[in-house]
């Protein structure tokens, strides 16, 4: 009586609710499975256990009398179906693809180029002539669209000779540029076509593979030294002998003050110019007096490992050069 009881009263409620847990560590499972494989797998994968359970339902249906047994058998049965179908996919049909390889590092020379205040910074480009090179953009306007489009002519008619994606700020991007022709370019903001700049590609023009222009000569700023994870990326800046110049500082540290001071050596016993110091993000030009011909020593007052020579020639200044690892300061200070 009391067996009669219970089948009566607790299989309604139980069956139930052991079927629905049932489906529910079962669909729970096999999306583990399809969420591991990669899509068109996954599509296979799911129709091959779908014709399993169609098939396994129909010959278990087809039985006089189906028993408990018949169903767990069903199931372990299509599980098995699915963990089989799923190994096979990730053997062979995931595994024989090639995870992304690393990314890609600045092609060629790099100069260096910011938008702030819907405006470019500097508004002068050398670059190199004839090889490809790479213009490392950092867009400093929040929430603002920018890109560099470059134009053979002044009127940026035409077809352009680079079209850069657009960023929108804070972001940086380097945009890998391929060879142009010796002689004067020009480049905007396809936005904002008031923020405009003028562009030479001259032989031997630009910053050297792997790091950042360094200022030119002539009292016009060249493109910025960067401080960038406590460290710059030149270890030499290159600086007319006997006349003033420029020389453009990018801190890219948020929150970290950095500058440029200039001494005759490392004793830093006669200082030859001390920056101002500035906290990133943030850019400032530098006014540098007249220096004589020589070599002299620079670094970060606040992080001197931060540090490099000085060339001060007759040759009006030039590029800066990077160390093999295209940056200086390599143990934070």
């Amino acid at each position: 009586m009391r067996q009669q009881t219970r089948d009566r009263l607790l299989l309604p409620v139980l069956l139930p609710i052991g079927i629905l847990a049932a489906i529910a560590l079962a669909l729970w499972g096999f999306s583990r499975i399809l969420l591991g494989i990669e899509g068109a797998a996954a599509t296979a994968v799911a129709l091959v256990v779908a014709a399993a359970i169609v098939l396994v339902a129909s010959l278990a249906a087809a039985r006089p009398q189906v028993r408990g047994s018949t169903i767990g058998a069903m199931v372990g049965a299509t599980a098995g179906i699915a963990m089989l179908a799923g190994g096979i996919a990730l053997a062979v049909v995931s595994g024989g693809e090639e995870g992304p390889g690393p990314e890609p590092g600045p092609e060629g020379p790099v100069v260096s180029l910011v938008a702030v205040n819907i405006a470019f910074d500097p508004t002068s480009l050398t670059v190199p002539a004839g090889e490809p090179f790479t213009i490392a953009f950092d867009n400093q306007d929040a929430g603002v669209q920018h890109n560099v489009d470059i134009f053979d002519n002044q009127e940026l008619s035409g077809t352009a000779a680079f079209e850069g994606e657009l960023i929108t700020g804070v972001a940086q991007i380097d945009y890998a540029v391929g060879p142009l022709e010796p002689g004067p370019y020009f480049f905007r903001c396809v936005v904002h076509p008031n923020m405009v700049g003028e562009m030479e590609a001259a032989e031997g023009g630009g910053g050297e593979p792997g790091g950042g222009g360094g200022p030119g000569g002539g009292g016009e700023p060249g493109a910025a030294v960067v401080a960038q994870n406590l460290a710059f990326d030149t270890a030499t800046i290159d600086l007319p002998a006997d006349a003033p110049s420029k020389l453009p500082l990018d801190n890219r540290d948020a929150g970290v003050p950095h500058n440029i001071s200039i001494y005759a050596d490392e004793s830093l016993s006669e200082t030859l110019f001390e920056g101002e110091l500035i906290t990133g993000p943030a850019e400032i030009v530098y006014d540098i007096p007249p220096l004589p011909a020589g070599e002299y020593y620079f670094h970060c007052d606040v992080h001197p490992n931060m540090n490099g020579a000085v060339i001060v020639d007759a040759a009006g200044g030039g590029p800066a050069s990077t160390d093999a690892t295209g940056a200086t300061g390599a143990t934070p200070g």
